[in-house]
């Protein structure tokens, strides 16, 4: 898990330091280019150590830590920070080739100074796999310390341990994805129409993998109410009861419709009207199209703003793994190894619900593209590692489309139009989590589930899932707003952060293996697929 080796760095043994550190690092299973630009990165920072900074040498530490790689290098001293010239200079610098790699890297570089020695940190490669073991670890702490404290600490302890130290990080950690529901949901919609209504605007072929894309989601929808109908039809504990269940019981087709469109702006935001926040960024999305160069400056702003949103996503989803650990081991004191099984079963509907999207995926090309699926199944055991390990769909898009077109055969015309378009609409995986995990938990607050809430969260469910952001953990604040059109507390999501990041992981696999199926399926009826690459085992 974690693993380090050390080499001391002069000008004197500088050449063959600097091989040895390079053969340490090709033993870690990098790729050639990581192994190059490290190398880079090390030979530059060094040698403006030396030069500029004044340092006789440094001791150089390759660190290994839950799969990411990092080096660092340390060298006594006057404090100087090699990275701060590498933000100031022009092409009439004498070392500008060399200073613009510090500046491209800039974002995999950090400096610190610790008493009289300065510090360079350098990553060469990240797995993301941290937030998951950090995470995991908490879920497992959580059920440990729960189940102490159920068997062997007095009511006291466990009063004040559940209600004030578990409440208030929950009521902490909530009310900041609360605070981020409207803002996320409005501007991650914006950035979804915008960006379909542009692709589209090419024609058929856009029309074509618009309505692919949509029926795939549509299918998962039914397959995770589906799965979670069987897997909660007993045995859901009951941890509260929604007041004003009976107004939900009143939703209909017309109410639902009618209701989409808001009387103001505010008041959506306010009230976090899901359908009706929608339905405004839906109008403001078509109308920026629409208007063209006219409102750049509003496009602008909402590209800078989603990604703004999601920044602030990424802060808060850092403090799942506390947040796990207090919440695993609240529900193991209330109710008991019940809430680990009901967290297995909702694992169980995710699984499954995928590998029914698998099938569905071979279904449909053997259907409309008239062509074998099995050369693709095949082939997709050996990429789907990727999307599982980043936990993003935006992450893994070049990865795709070069799968699409080495592997599959498909037309760089068609995957770099398809898979683009995938990551932001195409979120079968992600609609299965919403709806076996909106059953679950309408059913632990005793909503009843009657043919106007599967309408209400199937119509939800569709629409959020075009914007749900791709990225680790983007789909909680989402699903928050969902359940919470039915009155459910926001504070309920909490109960399924201890699977999130697996979740992630299979939610991502699944939607990037819709996109490669439905991008086959596209480039097959434009004759646009090389069979000859797809047929090739």
């Amino acid at each position: 898990m974690f693993d380090s080796q050390k080499f001391h760095l002069t000008l004197e043994n500088f050449s063959e330091t600097v091989e040895q550190i390079d053969a340490a690092l090709s033993k870690e299973k990098l790729t050639r280019k990581e192994c190059m630009n490290a190398q880079l990165l090390l030979e530059e920072t060094f040698m403006r150590m030396v030069n500029l900074g004044g340092a006789e040498g440094a001791q150089v530490t390759i660190s290994k830590r839950f799969g990411d790689l990092n080096l660092q290098l340390e060298s006594e001293g006057a404090e100087y920070n090699p990275l701060i010239s590498a933000t100031d200079f022009d092409e009439g610098d004498e070392d500008y080739f060399r200073t613009i790699i510090l500046k491209s890297n800039a974002a995999k570089m950090n400096y610190a100074r610790k008493g009289s020695k300065n510090l360079v940190f350098i990553q060469v490669h990240e797995t993301g796999s941290r937030q998951m073991y950090y995470t995991l670890f908490g879920m497992v702490a959580g059920i440990i310390a729960g189940l102490v404290l159920r068997f062997a600490a007095p009511p006291e302890v466990i009063s004040i341990f559940s209600e004030t130290i578990v409440g208030s990080v929950q009521t902490m950690f909530m009310n900041a994805l609360n605070m981020l529901i409207a803002p996320v949901v409005f501007f991650s919609i914006i950035g979804g129409i915008t960006g379909l209504t542009n692709s589209a605007s090419i024609g058929r072929i856009g029309g074509k993998l618009i309505g692919l894309y949509s029926l795939t989601t549509i299918i998962a929808i039914c397959v995770g109410l589906t799965m979670a109908h069987f897997a909660f039809a007993s045995g859901v504990p009951q941890v509260g009861i929604v007041e004003g269940t009976a107004s939900v019981e009143k939703i209909s087709l017309l109410s639902s419709i009618v209701n989409i469109i808001p009387k103001d702006l505010v008041t959506p935001i306010i009230n976090r009207g899901l359908l009706q926040i929608i339905f405004i960024a839906v109008i403001f999305g078509l109308c920026i199209n629409k208007l063209g160069d006219k409102v750049k400056i509003l496009n602008d702003f909402a590209k800078a703003a989603n990604i703004f949103c999601l920044t602030l996503i990424t802060a808060v989803a850092a403090f799942i793994p506390l947040v796990v650990f207090f919440v695993m081991a609240a529900l193991v004191i209330n109710l008991g190894m019940d809430s680990v099984i009901l967290l297995s079963k909702l694992l169980v509907c995710y699984v499954i619900g995928s590998f029914v999207m698998l099938g569905t995926y071979s279904s449909i090309l053997l259907i409309f593209g008239k062509i074998s699926p099995v050369p693709l199944l095949k082939k997709l055991p050996s990429f789907v590692a990727v999307p599982f390990a980043t936990s993003s769909s935006n992450v893994t898009m070049p990865f795709t489309m070069k799968f699409c077109t080495e592997k599959v055969g498909i037309s760089p015309k068609i995957s770099s139009f398809s898979i683009p378009i995938g990551a932001t609409i195409n979120m079968d995986g992600t609609a299965i989590f919403y709806s076996a995990t909106g059953i679950m938990l309408l059913k632990m607050y005793g909503v009843e589930i009657d043919s106007a809430a599967i309408f209400a969260l199937v119509l939800a469910i569709f629409t959020v899932s075009v914007g749900t952001p791709g990225i680790p953990g983007g789909g909680i604040v989402l699903m928050a707003a969902i359940v919470g059109m039915f009155g459910v507390p926001a504070e309920a999501i909490a109960i399924t952060l201890g699977i999130a990041p697996i979740d992630d992981r299979i939610n991502t696999t699944t939607n990037v293996a819709g996109d490669i199926g439905v991008s086959t399926i596209l480039a097959k009826t434009e004759n646009l697929l090389d069979t000859s690459i797809y047929y090739k085992i």
